[in-house]
């Protein structure tokens, strides 16, 4: 492994420093995280939570919005935000294979964080490549992913086209009430 230059910081370094800009410019940010779209932590600041259950259900808060938006005709997503009854969490596309997530208090200016957050995200978006590759399963020949996790990510994508093309399958439609 080459080593690294004095004065040089990682790209987890630079990751890790723009996260705690967001904790810094807006009031009522608890942490945050930047992991892989599946759910692999990369970079995190978040001193009183378990990163890697943030990040898992920030993976999945993509999967389900993801879908959500492209299926209403939304476009692609690019951030969904909880309110529970004691803080928020914000999830944020960072490029093609990245998210961030954010956790708030019940007191965070959510409009604040929308304003601040943006700009350090796509900061963030700039490394998402080197966050994929990061936790990137191999690649075989043809450059196509191994394992089920990526037939199961063409076949959305094939069907997340579908659904924009307008010629994919239709919503469904609802029952009528039986008495």
């Amino acid at each position: 492994m080459p080593a690294l230059r004095k004065g040089s910081p990682s790209v987890e370094d630079k990751v890790r420093a723009e996260l705690q800009l967001i904790r810094a410019q807006v009031a009522g940010v608890r942490g945050s995280l930047a992991a892989t779209s599946d759910g692999l932590v990369f970079a995190h600041d978040v001193p009183d939570i378990e990163p890697s259950q943030i990040a898992a259900i920030s993976a999945a808060t993509l999967a389900l919005a993801s879908r959500a938006t492209v299926t209403t005709g939304c476009g692609n997503f690019r951030e969904a935000v909880a309110r529970g009854s004691d803080g928020y969490l914000a999830v944020y596309a960072a490029g093609d294979s990245a998210i961030v997530a954010v956790i708030g208090t019940s007191s965070l200016n959510v409009g604040m964080l929308q304003y601040r957050a943006r700009e350090i995200i796509d900061r963030i978006a700039t490394y998402s490549t080197q966050i994929g590759a990061w936790a990137a399963p191999a690649r075989t020949g043809t450059g196509t992913r191994t394992g089920s996790a990526s037939a199961s990510a063409s076949a959305s994508a094939a069907s997340a086209k579908s659904a924009r093309s307008g010629d994919g399958p239709a919503l469904p439609r609802r029952r009528p009430a039986t008495s």
